[in-house]
């Protein structure tokens, strides 16, 4: 039996005899060694198990179980349309789920007072970046690239609050998801800042272009320098990141994609290309027919058949845009083709 530091004081005692003065001086000397020492007989905590919150506001949060989310946060606030609805320590978060509701595609996240974590990690960034912090201008020059899209920037009525986006794709090792900052028109630098970049491209295009077209989401390329310099210090309501992110879409490509085709012709507009088909189930050569209509080939490969949309080893799937959509030429079309570890 091992003697700790207190048993050997206490044994102490009653060697030199129990008088007052000898309790007095030799209990000073426990309480002195206990704070010195600690008590060797106590056992070292457990590693605590990562908090929800950092484990869903990180990549390990794509592709985790709802389930083992309802486990420990309880059930959602509410749920519509594969959209789930949390309060977790304090951040309001909206998880997008697959078709059956099983795991985890999408995280998104309000930028409120009580919610200020560290998203730098996620993002690549060498440095801590708070959310709340968190800019137009930071975000853009962490992803170093994304496209600025709009849900409306002039006429927009007040049936609904239109939003500005800005959506950047991750890099390979992060399998190429998507990251989005998103900001309500309801703020005077919001509105100011969507002004100017509205007013640059009619100076450039014309009224039509962007109030009817759309034409900024069609080639967001264009006025991409305008749209950071005006957005630069606008603050987001939301950051979001995953698969499939939802954001405005060319106007004429999604026409073009859901018109039907007369005559058995396939109609395609002016200046775009139609996004094409694979051939048959499973397609090896997917990526050479992109190249034939002029678009470029964006492969992720997966090892093994992690994702429940897999449709067979070297078979390609999630073609974003999808089959069907007109883009411009020159666009990248990626998908995700799954080969066995080996």
């Amino acid at each position: 039996m091992k003697l700790t530091t207190c048993g050997a004081l206490l044994v102490a005692v009653a060697l030199v005899g129990c008088t007052d003065r000898a309790r007095d001086r030799l209990s000073s000397l426990v309480e002195r060694a206990q704070s010195a020492f600690g008590s060797k007989g106590t056992k070292a905590p457990a590693s605590a198990t990562p908090d929800l919150l950092t484990q869903l506001i990180s990549w390990d949060g794509i592709g985790m179980n709802l389930a083992y989310v309802q486990q420990r946060a309880g059930p959602a606030i509410r749920s519509e349309d594969h959209r789930h609805h949390y309060m977790v320590q304090g951040c309001q978060l909206v998880l997008g789920s697959d078709g059956p509701d099983r795991t985890i595609r999408s995280v998104q996240v309000a930028l409120t007072p009580g919610c200020n974590v560290d998203i730098g990690g996620l993002l690549g960034m060498p440095q801590p970046q708070s959310l709340n912090a968190l800019t137009f201008g930071t975000f853009d020059e962490a992803m170093g690239s994304g496209q600025y899209l709009a849900d409306c920037l002039r006429d927009c009525g007040n049936a609904y609050v239109p939003n500005v986006y800005l959506v950047a794709q991750g890099s390979r090792a992060l399998q190429f998801r998507q990251v989005m900052l998103t900001a309500e028109l309801a703020t005077d630098p919001a509105m100011e800042a969507a002004g100017r970049w509205a007013d640059a491209m009619v100076a450039k295009e014309s009224d039509g272009w962007v109030e009817t077209d759309l034409g900024f989401n069609c080639q967001p390329q264009k006025h991409r320098d305008v749209a950071a310099q005006a957005l630069r210090t606008v603050k987001p309501e939301f950051f979001s990141f995953g698969d499939e992110l939802e954001f405005p879409r060319c106007p004429a490509a999604e026409a073009a994609a859901n018109s039907e085709p007369k005559a058995g012709a396939l109609t395609v507009l002016i200046g775009m290309v139609m996004v094409p088909q694979p051939a048959g189930p499973c397609d090896m050569d997917y990526d050479k027919r992109l190249r034939a209509a002029g678009l470029k080939a964006n492969e992720v490969s997966i090892h093994g058949p992690e994702d429940g949309d897999f449709k067979g080893y070297g078979c390609v799937y999630r073609i974003v845009p999808a089959p069907g959509n007109a883009v411009p030429p020159g666009s990248t079309v990626t998908y995700r083709s799954a080969w066995e570890a080996g």
